[in-house]
Protein backbone atom coordinates (compact mmCIF):
# COMPACT_ATOMS: atom_id res chain seq x y z
CA UNK A 1 0.00 0.00 0.00
CA UNK A 2 1.12 3.47 -1.14
CA UNK A 3 0.31 5.06 2.18
CA UNK A 4 1.62 8.58 1.34
CA UNK A 5 -1.91 10.74 0.29
CA UNK A 6 -1.57 12.72 -2.54
CA UNK A 7 -4.49 14.08 -3.12
CA UNK A 8 -8.40 14.03 -3.30
CA UNK A 9 -9.81 15.94 -6.43
CA UNK A 10 -13.86 15.37 -4.93
CA UNK A 11 -12.77 17.40 -2.14
CA UNK A 12 -10.84 19.60 -3.93
CA UNK A 13 -7.67 19.18 -1.89
CA UNK A 14 -3.82 18.54 -1.88
CA UNK A 15 -2.60 16.41 0.84
CA UNK A 16 1.50 16.59 -0.59
CA UNK A 17 2.01 19.10 -3.10
CA UNK A 18 5.51 17.49 -3.94
CA UNK A 19 3.83 13.62 -4.38
CA UNK A 20 1.35 15.78 -6.48
CA UNK A 21 3.81 16.92 -8.49
CA UNK A 22 5.06 13.97 -8.83
CA UNK A 23 2.09 12.16 -9.75
CA UNK A 24 0.77 14.16 -12.16
CA UNK A 25 4.24 13.86 -14.10
CA UNK A 26 4.11 10.59 -14.01
CA UNK A 27 0.34 10.78 -15.58
CA UNK A 28 1.47 12.36 -18.47
CA UNK A 29 3.77 9.28 -19.55
CA UNK A 30 1.25 7.96 -22.06
CA UNK A 31 0.57 11.04 -24.10
CA UNK A 32 4.54 11.59 -24.03
CA UNK A 33 5.34 8.20 -25.33
CA UNK A 34 2.39 9.25 -27.78
CA UNK A 35 4.46 12.03 -28.80
CA UNK A 36 7.61 10.68 -28.81
CA UNK A 37 6.68 7.69 -30.88
CA UNK A 38 4.70 9.98 -33.17
CA UNK A 39 7.54 11.69 -33.97
CA UNK A 40 9.77 9.07 -34.65
CA UNK A 41 7.48 6.94 -36.59
CA UNK A 42 6.09 10.56 -38.70
CA UNK A 43 8.33 13.15 -37.72
CA UNK A 44 7.33 16.72 -36.91
CA UNK A 45 4.72 16.56 -39.58
CA UNK A 46 3.23 13.62 -37.59
CA UNK A 47 3.16 15.55 -34.28
CA UNK A 48 2.11 19.00 -36.05
CA UNK A 49 -1.39 17.08 -37.47
CA UNK A 50 -1.51 15.08 -33.89
CA UNK A 51 -2.14 18.93 -32.38
CA UNK A 52 -3.81 19.90 -35.13
CA UNK A 53 -6.16 16.87 -34.21
CA UNK A 54 -6.19 17.99 -30.70
CA UNK A 55 -7.33 21.23 -30.40
CA UNK A 56 -9.67 21.18 -33.75
CA UNK A 57 -12.81 21.20 -32.54
CA UNK A 58 -14.89 21.00 -35.28
CA UNK A 59 -16.08 17.28 -35.24
CA UNK A 60 -19.63 17.62 -35.99
CA UNK A 61 -22.99 16.60 -35.03
CA UNK A 62 -22.56 13.24 -35.26
CA UNK A 63 -19.56 13.08 -32.85
CA UNK A 64 -20.95 14.94 -30.54
CA UNK A 65 -23.98 12.75 -30.31
CA UNK A 66 -22.25 9.90 -29.86
CA UNK A 67 -20.22 11.25 -27.06
CA UNK A 68 -23.49 12.50 -25.23
CA UNK A 69 -25.76 9.58 -25.93
CA UNK A 70 -22.88 6.98 -24.34
CA UNK A 71 -22.69 8.85 -21.79
CA UNK A 72 -26.09 9.80 -20.48
CA UNK A 73 -27.23 6.14 -21.29
CA UNK A 74 -23.80 4.70 -19.67
CA UNK A 75 -24.92 7.04 -16.17
CA UNK A 76 -28.55 6.48 -16.50
CA UNK A 77 -28.27 2.83 -16.33
CA UNK A 78 -25.55 2.74 -13.68
CA UNK A 79 -28.06 5.23 -11.68
CA UNK A 80 -31.04 3.09 -12.37
CA UNK A 81 -29.07 -0.16 -11.26
CA UNK A 82 -27.97 1.33 -8.00
CA UNK A 83 -31.19 2.33 -7.22
CA UNK A 84 -33.06 -0.92 -8.30
CA UNK A 85 -30.98 -2.71 -5.84
CA UNK A 86 -32.03 -0.01 -3.13
CA UNK A 87 -29.63 2.83 -3.00
CA UNK A 88 -30.11 6.51 -3.14
CA UNK A 89 -28.39 8.90 -5.46
CA UNK A 90 -28.00 12.85 -4.38
CA UNK A 91 -28.01 14.06 -8.36
CA UNK A 92 -27.10 17.65 -6.83
CA UNK A 93 -23.22 16.16 -6.49
CA UNK A 94 -23.34 16.69 -10.52
CA UNK A 95 -23.22 20.54 -9.10
CA UNK A 96 -21.02 20.12 -5.88
CA UNK A 97 -18.21 18.18 -7.77
CA UNK A 98 -18.26 20.85 -10.88
CA UNK A 99 -14.78 22.55 -9.47
CA UNK A 100 -13.09 19.15 -10.35
CA UNK A 101 -13.91 19.16 -13.83
CA UNK A 102 -11.19 21.60 -14.83
CA UNK A 103 -8.08 19.33 -12.97
CA UNK A 104 -9.54 16.19 -14.56
CA UNK A 105 -9.47 17.01 -18.53
CA UNK A 106 -5.46 17.51 -17.28
CA UNK A 107 -5.55 14.48 -14.97
CA UNK A 108 -6.81 11.73 -17.54
CA UNK A 109 -8.03 13.05 -21.21
CA UNK A 110 -4.64 15.01 -22.02
CA UNK A 111 -2.48 12.80 -20.03
CA UNK A 112 -3.34 9.97 -21.88
CA UNK A 113 -4.77 10.46 -25.26
CA UNK A 114 -2.15 11.53 -26.98
CA UNK A 115 -1.37 7.99 -26.24
CA UNK A 116 -4.25 5.99 -26.20
CA UNK A 117 -5.66 7.23 -29.23
CA UNK A 118 -3.34 9.72 -30.71
CA UNK A 119 -0.73 6.96 -31.40
CA UNK A 120 -1.63 3.61 -30.53
CA UNK A 121 -5.23 3.65 -31.88
CA UNK A 122 -3.53 4.83 -35.42
CA UNK A 123 -1.16 1.66 -35.14
CA UNK A 124 -3.64 -1.47 -33.57
CA UNK A 125 -5.97 -0.45 -36.08
CA UNK A 126 -3.60 -1.05 -38.69
CA UNK A 127 -2.45 -4.30 -37.54
CA UNK A 128 -5.45 -5.42 -35.65
CA UNK A 129 -9.35 -5.43 -36.37
CA UNK A 130 -11.06 -2.93 -34.32
CA UNK A 131 -12.80 -5.06 -32.13
CA UNK A 132 -9.67 -7.13 -31.06
CA UNK A 133 -7.78 -3.43 -31.61
CA UNK A 134 -10.22 -1.92 -28.93
CA UNK A 135 -9.59 -5.18 -26.81
CA UNK A 136 -6.00 -4.93 -26.66
CA UNK A 137 -6.13 -0.85 -25.74
CA UNK A 138 -8.76 -1.42 -23.51
CA UNK A 139 -6.30 -3.97 -21.44
CA UNK A 140 -3.09 -1.92 -21.62
CA UNK A 141 -5.26 1.24 -20.81
CA UNK A 142 -6.84 -0.44 -17.60
CA UNK A 143 -3.38 -2.22 -16.55
CA UNK A 144 -1.97 1.41 -16.99
CA UNK A 145 -4.09 2.47 -14.39
CA UNK A 146 -3.06 -0.19 -11.42
CA UNK A 147 -1.15 1.64 -9.23
CA UNK A 148 -4.14 3.58 -8.56
CA UNK A 149 -6.06 1.18 -6.80
CA UNK A 150 -2.60 1.30 -4.21
CA UNK A 151 -2.36 5.22 -3.62
CA UNK A 152 -4.65 7.45 -0.81
CA UNK A 153 -6.55 9.79 -2.11
CA UNK A 154 -7.56 8.37 -5.85
CA UNK A 155 -10.52 7.60 -6.64
CA UNK A 156 -9.86 3.70 -7.49
CA UNK A 157 -8.89 3.67 -3.59
CA UNK A 158 -10.95 5.72 -2.05
CA UNK A 159 -13.79 4.59 -3.38
CA UNK A 160 -13.29 1.01 -3.39
CA UNK A 161 -13.76 0.14 -7.16
CA UNK A 162 -12.79 -3.88 -7.64
CA UNK A 163 -10.43 -4.04 -10.19
CA UNK A 164 -11.86 -6.64 -11.84
CA UNK A 165 -14.62 -4.36 -12.76
CA UNK A 166 -12.87 -1.54 -13.46
CA UNK A 167 -10.86 -3.11 -15.88
CA UNK A 168 -14.13 -4.59 -17.20
CA UNK A 169 -15.53 -1.31 -17.87
CA UNK A 170 -13.03 0.18 -19.21
CA UNK A 171 -12.33 -2.17 -21.94
CA UNK A 172 -15.87 -2.02 -23.05
CA UNK A 173 -15.41 1.49 -22.89
CA UNK A 174 -12.30 1.08 -25.60
CA UNK A 175 -15.17 -0.09 -28.36
CA UNK A 176 -16.85 2.87 -28.52
CA UNK A 177 -13.62 5.12 -28.48
CA UNK A 178 -12.45 2.97 -31.56
CA UNK A 179 -16.32 4.02 -32.81
CA UNK A 180 -15.92 7.37 -32.62
CA UNK A 181 -12.07 7.49 -33.51
CA UNK A 182 -13.55 5.97 -37.08
CA UNK A 183 -16.78 8.24 -37.39
CA UNK A 184 -14.79 11.40 -36.15
CA UNK A 185 -11.96 10.48 -39.16
CA UNK A 186 -9.60 10.16 -36.30
CA UNK A 187 -9.91 13.33 -34.19
CA UNK A 188 -8.27 13.64 -30.87
CA UNK A 189 -10.25 16.42 -29.59
CA UNK A 190 -13.83 13.79 -29.64
CA UNK A 191 -11.37 11.64 -27.93
CA UNK A 192 -10.11 14.21 -25.41
CA UNK A 193 -14.09 15.03 -24.91
CA UNK A 194 -15.31 11.98 -24.81
CA UNK A 195 -12.78 11.35 -22.00
CA UNK A 196 -13.27 14.27 -20.37
CA UNK A 197 -16.86 14.26 -19.61
CA UNK A 198 -17.64 10.10 -19.37
CA UNK A 199 -14.55 10.74 -16.40
CA UNK A 200 -16.57 13.52 -14.88
CA UNK A 201 -20.12 11.70 -14.68
CA UNK A 202 -18.72 8.44 -13.72
CA UNK A 203 -16.91 9.90 -10.92
CA UNK A 204 -19.59 11.53 -9.74
CA UNK A 205 -21.71 8.05 -9.70
CA UNK A 206 -19.17 6.09 -8.52
CA UNK A 207 -18.33 9.05 -5.35
CA UNK A 208 -21.55 8.54 -4.35
CA UNK A 209 -22.03 4.59 -4.26
CA UNK A 210 -21.99 2.62 -1.39
CA UNK A 211 -20.28 -0.80 -2.61
CA UNK A 212 -22.21 -3.71 -1.36
CA UNK A 213 -21.47 -7.32 -2.87
CA UNK A 214 -24.14 -7.24 -5.01
CA UNK A 215 -23.57 -4.26 -6.65
CA UNK A 216 -20.18 -4.90 -7.16
CA UNK A 217 -21.37 -7.93 -8.84
CA UNK A 218 -24.37 -6.26 -11.27
CA UNK A 219 -22.04 -2.90 -11.60
CA UNK A 220 -20.43 -3.77 -15.32
CA UNK A 221 -23.84 -5.31 -16.60
CA UNK A 222 -24.54 -1.25 -18.31
CA UNK A 223 -21.03 -1.27 -19.75
CA UNK A 224 -21.37 -4.98 -21.17
CA UNK A 225 -24.87 -4.11 -22.55
CA UNK A 226 -23.81 -1.16 -24.63
CA UNK A 227 -20.07 -2.54 -25.71
CA UNK A 228 -22.30 -5.57 -27.11
CA UNK A 229 -24.36 -2.65 -29.16
CA UNK A 230 -21.04 -0.94 -30.31
CA UNK A 231 -19.13 -4.06 -31.25
CA UNK A 232 -22.47 -5.14 -33.67
CA UNK A 233 -22.16 -1.17 -35.18
CA UNK A 234 -18.22 -1.97 -35.54
CA UNK A 235 -18.79 -5.27 -37.55
CA UNK A 236 -21.35 -3.79 -39.72
CA UNK A 237 -18.94 -0.94 -40.15
CA UNK A 238 -16.06 -3.32 -41.14
CA UNK A 239 -18.42 -5.49 -43.46
CA UNK A 240 -19.60 -2.41 -44.99
CA UNK A 241 -15.74 -1.45 -45.50
CA UNK A 242 -14.98 -5.05 -46.78
CA UNK A 243 -17.63 -5.05 -49.24
CA UNK A 244 -16.73 -1.39 -50.88
CA UNK A 245 -13.02 -2.98 -50.99
CA UNK A 246 -14.40 -5.76 -52.93
CA UNK A 247 -16.26 -4.10 -55.42
CA UNK A 248 -13.31 -3.62 -58.07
Amino acid sequence: MLKLRVANLVEGKIYNVPAFIFFVIGGFVPSLVGIVLTYFYEGKEGCKNLLKSAINVKIGLQSITIILVYVLALCSLQIILYTLIGGSFDFSQFISQLPSIVPLIVLGPLSEEFGWRGFLQKRINIEFSTVSGSIIIGIVWSMWHLPLFFMIGTSQHDFNIPFVNFMISVICSSFIYSYLYIRSKGSLFAALLLHWIATYFLQVITSQVKRTFTFNYLEVIPSLLIASIIILLLLRMNSKQSKRNSVP
